[in-house]
């Protein structure tokens, strides 16, 4: 937090984190998350490389850099309002996310209802409800086709809640919130897992087993600004050199897995949590080295600017369990995502965000 003069010359605290409206990195970063999502998704069990055996969960860890990313990305936008007008308009904020997210998801929902009503792909009751009302993640036995949009319903139980609790408890508070979640949330999952909930569904989907992720994010936006101030801090990260440190906590956390899925569950994901603050607090802060070159390379950001798409209609073409008519074998299914994906993204997205209000539109928001 910073003090920043005011229009009246008054002081007054800055808590937004001082970065450009565009934030350098954080789209090539999308595009890795997506990108792992993307793979894991098209690991066929007989034929990829055992080396994946290490690392597994590909597309969990892509899915967890979302959450961080978002929770960072939405607080910085939240407490930029914040900083300007000491209010946050929540009606704006949910028209904003309205027109960003449902048309999308709910074009690419309805394709698949109508391509189970035709028997081209199948359903399991349940599955179009939940999906409706972005309830996938409490929803244990459901159909791949509609599957992934349980981290979507998560998103939308974080906008729901944090929003108004940031405006309600104003930031001071908010930032407890946010530190107590991510201490609490691994009781929590220890909590389940002795429990009668002790599944994957449970373990890695509920939004109370996940909410660290996304307040670990919260928390890089709202001290951004103080950890720039530590001297022995930025010299590491300034380093290149660092990067090796969020890799390998990534990397041992899917490995964890491999040891014990209770470790995985209940310590594995805060692992990664920490090896992904890491990572995108040094790709945002210095994005001017070779690897903030790549990720700024405008191919890897229009790939993280189709993300969302991406992420939509990724698991109709990437169904490794059933085949159906729209099973195809790779590269193929690869083209087919992002076809689909540019089609909705430039055909759906982009042609709502023109209703937003102007001056409202943050290309980089999901």
């Amino acid at each position: 937090m910073e003090l920043t003069t005011n229009q009246l010359g008054q002081k007054q605290v800055s808590h937004a984190p001082q970065l450009p409206p565009r934030i350098p990195s954080l789209d090539g970063l999308r595009a890795v998350s997506i990108l792992l999502v993307v793979a894991g998704h098209s690991i066929d069990g007989d034929r990829y490389p055992r080396l994946f055996d290490l690392v597994g969960h590909l597309g969990n860890l892509g899915v967890r850099m979302f959450f961080l990313i978002s929770g960072f990305l939405i607080t910085t936008l939240l407490l930029k309002e914040f900083d300007a007008t000491e209010q946050i308009s929540l009606r704006s904020f949910y028209l904003r996310r309205a027109l960003r997210i449902f048309p999308a998801f709910y074009v690419f929902v309805a394709t698949v209802y109508i391509l189970g009503r035709m028997g081209v792909v199948t359903l399991l009751p349940g599955d179009m409800l939940h999906a409706l009302t972005y309830t996938m993640n409490y929803h244990l036995k459901r159909a791949w086709y509609l599957n992934h949009i349980w981290s979507l319903s998560v998103e939308e139980q974080f906008y729901l809640i944090w929003p108004m609790t940031l405006l309600l408890a104003g930031p001071s508070r908010a930032v407890r919130i946010a530190a107590s979640a991510v201490m609490v949330v691994p009781l929590i999952r220890t909590l389940m897992y002795f429990g009668p909930s002790a599944n994957p569904t449970a373990m890695t989907r509920y939004f109370q087993a996940v909410a660290d992720a996304l307040a670990s994010g919260c928390l890089l936006a709202f001290f951004y600004n103080f950890l720039g101030t530590i001297k022995g801090y930025i010299r590491a990260t300034a380093s290149t050199s660092f990067l090796i440190v969020p890799m390998i906590l990534m990397v041992l956390s899917g490995m964890s897995y491999k040891i014990s899925h209770s470790l995985f569950w209940i310590l594995g994901q805060t692992i990664a949590n920490i090896g992904i603050f890491l990572l995108l607090d040094r790709c945002v802060r210095f994005p001017s080295d070779w690897v903030g070159d790549i990720l700024n390379w405008y191919p890897l950001r229009l790939i993280g600017m189709w993300s969302y798409s991406i992420y939509l209609w990724q698991e109709l073409f990437l169904n490794p369990y059933e085949p159906s008519r729209m099973s195809f074998r790779f590269p193929i299914n690869i083209v087919c995502v992002f076809a689909a994906s540019i089609a909705s993204y430039y055909l759906v997205e982009q042609q709502f965000l023109k209703l937003k209000p102007r001056g409202a539109h943050n290309p980089q928001q999901q």
